[in-house]
C-alpha cells in the first residue's frame, strides 16, 4: 500500500499542526501538502537522520511515486532517499521519451547504480493493437544502441519483458486458419527475445528474477536464443510467465486445436522450467487458457528443491499425481496461489483430439450415445485443502479465488486474488463445444433432464467452506469471507459464490 507526504511524516512521527498554522504576524506559515514540512516542522530533520537507515529505506518503499517525486525536491536528504525508491524499477519503452530518460540514467555514473529492475515495454502506445488494418510493428529505432548499454547497470538483478496480448502465430498450415493479424508479428517477437536474452546473458551478474508478459505461446526456433534462453534459466530465483495464444474469433471452440498451443505446452517444461529447477524459488504460470489437461501440461516430472512460491492461473486439476507433485515440496513450500483454478471433474475428447490431451487413450472409456471417450476425476477441493493442512508444513500463506483478468492475463497480481470458493473451480472439458470445451457444470438444483446435458457440479460448498477455514486458521491467516467482485460479477457470503 502507497502513502503520501502526509502520511510518511505521521510514520516517522513528526507531529503536524492544523493544515494552515497562522504564526503571530498572522501568516500561514505551514502547509501538510509541501513537501518541505518533511524536513521542516520541529525538528524533523534531526528525526529522519536519527531514523535506523533500513526503517527509513522500507518507510520510503511505501510512498506514492508523485510524492516521492516531491520529496526529490525538497533537500539533499530526502532526495536522495526518493530518487532511490524512484529509480530501483526503471521502465523501457518505444517512445523517444521513454528512451531518453532511460540513457539519462545510464550516462549518471551516481544513477546508473540504482535500478535493480527494468521492465522492457515492446508495446507501441502510438499504435492500435485492437485495429485489424494496423501495420507490422517495427523494432523501435534506438533500442539496437540502447538495450546492449543496460550492462552498465551494475545492480540489475530483475527484468520482465512485456508483449501485447495479440498473437497470430507464422504457420501456414491449410488445416488450420489465421483469422486476425496482430502488429507484433513472431518474428517480431522472437528478435525481442534474442535481444533480452543476449542482454542478459553479458550482464556482470546473473539474472535472478526474469518474468514475460503475453509470452507467446510457440517457442523460438534459433538454437542461438535457445542457447542463451538456457544459461540465464540456469540461475533464476524467480521466473513469472503470462502466456497469450492465437484465437479463432470465429469459431473460439477450435483454440486449442492450433498446433502451436499443443507444442508449447508439451515443451514447457523442458524449455522454460527444468534449466531452472536447481535454483527457482518462485513459480508463476498463469495462461490466457486453461492448461494442464487440453492443451497437455505435465510438471510431475519437475522437481525445485528450493521451491518456497507456486502461483498457477487457469490450471486445471484432474488427476492425483498433480496433487502429488505439489505435496512432494513440502520441506519447503510456503506460499501457494490459484487464481481461476479449477478441478476438472468430468471430462471428453473426441478420438481426434485425444493425443492432445493429458490422459492416454486407454485411461478414457466411452459413454453410451457418443462417440467421444470421457474420464472423471472424484477428488474435491475439500480433499486437496486437508492435504496441504497435513502435509506442507512450512506453508504460511495460501490463496484461491480470483484477481482481475481482463484487460489481460494477471501478471505480478498474486495478492490481489480475492479469496473465495467461486463456482468455476468446478469445470469440465467436453471437446467439441462451444465457443470453449471448458464450461461450469449446471446447478444440480436447476438441472431438468440429467439424461441430455453434462454432469452436474459437485455439491459439497459446506465440506470445501469448512476445510479452507481449517487450513486459513492452521495458516493464521484471515481473509474477507464476504464481498462483491467487480471483476467477475460475483457475490461471495461466507465464501461461497452465490449462483444467479
Amino acid at each position: 500500500m502507497r502513502f503520501s507526504i502526509l502520511a510518511l511524516a505521521t510514520i516517522v512521527g513528526l507531529a503536524f499542526a492544523s493544515p494552515i498554522e497562522a504564526n503571530k504576524d498572522g501568516e500561514s506559515s505551514v502547509q501538510t501538502n509541501n513537501c518541505y514540512t518533511l524536513c521542516k516542522i520541529d525538528g524533523g530533520m534531526s528525526r529522519l537522520l536519527n531514523l535506523p537507515s533500513e526503517l527509513l529505506a522500507r518507510t520510503f518503499f511505501n510512498v506514492d511515486r508523485s510524492s516521492l517525486k516531491s520529496l526529490r525536491q525538497s533537500c539533499r536528504f530526502t532526495s536522495q532517499l526518493a530518487t532511490d525508491q524512484l529509480l530501483r524499477t526503471v521502465h523501457l519503452q518505444p517512445s523517444e521519451t521513454s528512451q531518453n530518460g532511460l540513457q539519462e540514467i545510464l550516462n549518471n555514473p551516481s544513477l546508473r547504480r540504482i535500478p535493480r529492475k527494468i521492465y522492457i515495454d515492446t508495446v507501441d502506445e502510438s499504435l492500435d493493437y485492437d485495429d485489424e488494418g494496423e501495420e507490422e510493428q517495427k523494432w523501435p529505432q534506438g533500442w539496437d544502441n540502447l538495450v546492449p548499454q543496460m550492462k552498465e547497470l551494475p545492480r540489475l538483478n530483475a527484468a520482465v519483458l512485456c508483449f501485447d496480448k495479440g498473437f497470430t502465430s507464422d504457420s501456414r498450415d491449410q488445416d488450420y486458419l489465421h483469422y486476425t493479424d496482430f502488429p507484433q508479428t513472431p518474428q517480431f517477437r522472437f528478435h525481442a527475445m534474442h535481444k533480452l536474452f543476449s542482454l542478459l546473458e553479458s550482464l556482470r551478474h546473473p539474472i535472478q528474477d526474469l518474468g514475460i508478459r503475453n509470452l507467446q505461446a510457440d517457442n523460438p526456433k534459433d538454437p542461438k536464443t535457445l542457447a542463451k534462453m538456457g544459461k540465464v534459466l540456469s540461475g533464476l530465483l524467480s521466473l513469472r510467465l503470462s502466456i497469450t495464444s492465437e484465437t479463432n474469433d470465429a469459431a473460439p471452440e477450435h483454440d486449442l486445436e492450433y498446433p502451436e498451443i499443443r507444442k508449447f505446452f508439451k515443451e514447457l517444461p523442458s524449455t522454460w522450467l527444468s534449466p531452472a529447477a536447481p535454483s527457482l524459488q518462485h513459480l508463476s504460470l498463469c495462461s490466457c487458457e486453461y492448461s494442464g489437461f487440453y492443451p497437455h501440461l505435465d510438471l510431475s516430472n519437475l522437481f525445485f528443491p528450493r521451491l518456497k512460491t507456486l502461483s498457477l492461473g487457469n490450471f486445471c486439476f484432474f488427476h492425483d499425481d498433480q496433487i502429488d507433485w505439489i505435496l512432494k515440496h513440502g520441506d519447503t513450500l510456503e506460499e501457494i496461489y490459484f487464481d481461476d483454478c479449477a478441478v476438472l471433474y468430468d471430462f471428453c475428447m473426441m478420438k481426434e483430439n485425444v493425443d492432445a490431451c493429458a490422459l492416454p487413450r486407454d485411461a478414457l472409456l466411452r459413454r453410451e450415445g457418443s462417440e467421444s471417450l470421457y474420464g472423471s476425476f472424484e477428488k474435491r477441493w475439500h480433499h486437496i485443502f486437508d492435504l496441504f493442512a497435513e502435509k506442507l508444513p512450512k506453508l504460511r500463506h495460501f490463496r484461491i479465488g480470483s484477481s482481475n483478468w481482463y484487460p489481460d492475463i494477471p501478471f505480478e497480481q498474486e495478492r490481489d486474488i480475492k479469496v473465495g470458493l467461486y463456482y468455476n473451480r468446478y469445470m469440465c472439458c467436453y471437446d467439441g463445444y462451444g465457443p470453449s470445451p471448458y464450461m461450469e457444470g449446471e446447478d444440480p438444483k436447476e438441472l431438468t433432464d440429467p439424461k441430455d446435458a453434462w454432469r452436474p457440479s459437485p455439491e459439497c460448498d459446506d465440506e470445501d467452506r469448512a476445510a479452507l477455514r481449517k487450513l486459513l486458521a492452521k495458516l493464521g491467516q484471515s481473509v474477507q469471507e464476504s464481498y462483491s467482485n467487480r471483476h467477475c460479477g460475483g457475490r461471495i457470503v461466507d465464501l461461497v459464490q452465490r449462483r444467479h
